[in-house]
């Protein structure tokens, strides 16, 4: 089976610098799945004129094969799902759809998207302070959620691999393509943590029950199922710690007095500054607030963490029956009504290891609302120290 698409292929070798054209996905014969390109090769050594180039790689640079499958698509998260063919390209994170009745190829960026029985989903990260998306499949769905994320690069082959393929000698062979899979653990709404398929680094992410997982882990390589197991067994060790802990977040009176009592820096909001803060505090055993600090990076001369933290320390007490450590978290959100993006939501979270014990609580919003044309908006994190 053939299944031609129109599609940029970038390969480094000797004499091309850089190649592109039409590929072609099938299998041959031997069950063999290949990917062919029929290129035109740039930046020659010898000439600067285009010339025609023919590659081939082992394995398909899409999810499945045949690459279009029946599937659905949801567009935003608010939308319906539609049904339309599917292709999922894994080099590019590139999702193609052909809709009933138009033999159009379109580019899309769903929020979520189904095809193979394999539900993706478009989660939110950055890296230095840029946002960027990127899709992943849930695995394991409870209050730790076990993620996966598929990629695909070209790759030489190995000395068995070139064995196996001696006989394709009339092909042009550049590589294979293999798949990369990434996994990921997280913890209620916290940002994904990565980790691989090995004992060590599954316990450090669920550090909390080590001595109760460590014996229901087996001491080799991990497989999928193994960490899907972990987590599950994870869930069901602390879903009745957290039934049974008191959370502050549901303490009526400490929602209704916090809230007002912080203010958005207007200087601030006025120049499209947002950003998040992280403030640490304890309950004694009279309900009192005490020890207040700051865990998030200080943004000094903005005032978003002068505030969160002034707010705190003037609280009245509250129910000394949820005495203990936590962390708040305080998004300052800013919008433009000139804009048709919708606000501004910062990205930055916490890392686990800076929480010391303390429990996450629900967090607290505090919008900044302007409709004067601002020419740049940016959030502010700062460095630890």
């Amino acid at each position: 089976m053939m299944i031609r698409l129109i599609l940029f292929v970038f390969v480094s070798c000797a004499s091309v610098a850089k190649i592109h054209g039409q590929i072609t996905v099938y299998q041959d014969e031997k069950g063999q799945i290949l990917t062919t390109s029929d290129s035109y090769a740039t930046g020659r050594q010898t000439t600067s004129t285009a010339s025609y180039i023919k590659v081939t790689f082992l394995g398909n640079p899409f999810f499945t094969f045949p690459v279009w499958q029946e599937g659905k698509v949801q567009l935003d998260r608010a939308g319906k799902e539609l049904d339309c063919q599917l292709a999922y390209n894994l080099v590019t994170s590139e999702v193609l759809c052909r809709f009933a009745g138009d033999s159009a190829v379109k580019v899309i960026t769903p929020e979520l998207f189904t095809i193979n029985n394999t539900t993706f989903v478009r989660l939110q990260n950055s890296i230095a302070g840029l946002e960027y998306r990127t899709y992943f499949s849930l695995l394991h769905n409870g209050p730790t959620k076990l993620w996966m994320s598929l990629s695909n690069q070209i790759e030489p082959r190995n000395s068995a691999e070139e064995i196996k393929t001696r006989y394709y000698k009339d092909l042009n062979i550049q590589g294979i393509y293999r798949t990369k899979t990434k996994y990921y653990i997280q913890k209620g709404e916290a940002e994904p943590k990565l980790i691989n398929l090995s004992k060590k680094l599954l316990l450090e992410a669920l550090s909390d029950q080590t001595e109760a997982l460590d014996s229901k882990i087996p001491a080799r390589q991990l497989t999928t199922n193994d960490l899907i197991d972990a987590v599950n067994v994870y869930d069901s060790l602390t879903v009745e710690e957290r039934k049974n802990l008191a959370h502050l977040s549901k303490e009526e009176l400490f929602k209704r007095t916090l809230q007002p009592k912080i203010t958005y820096p207007g200087w601030v909001g006025k120049q499209g500054i947002y950003g998040r803060v992280y403030a640490g505090f304890e309950v004694d055993s009279q309900g009192t607030i005490k020890n207040v600090v700051i865990l998030s990076p200080d943004n000094v001369g903005f005032g978003f963490t002068a505030e969160v933290k002034k707010a705190l320390e003037t609280l009245a007490t509250v129910d000394p029956s949820l005495s203990g450590k936590y962390a708040l978290p305080v998004a300052f959100t800013y919008t433009n009504k000139k804009e048709t993006s919708g606000p501004h939501v910062p990205i930055n979270r916490l890392p686990d290891d800076r929480l010391d014990g303390r429990r996450m609580l629900d967090e607290v919003v505090i919008p900044y609302i302007v409709t004067t044309p601002i020419t740049t908006s940016r959030e502010v994190w700062g460095y630890y120290k």
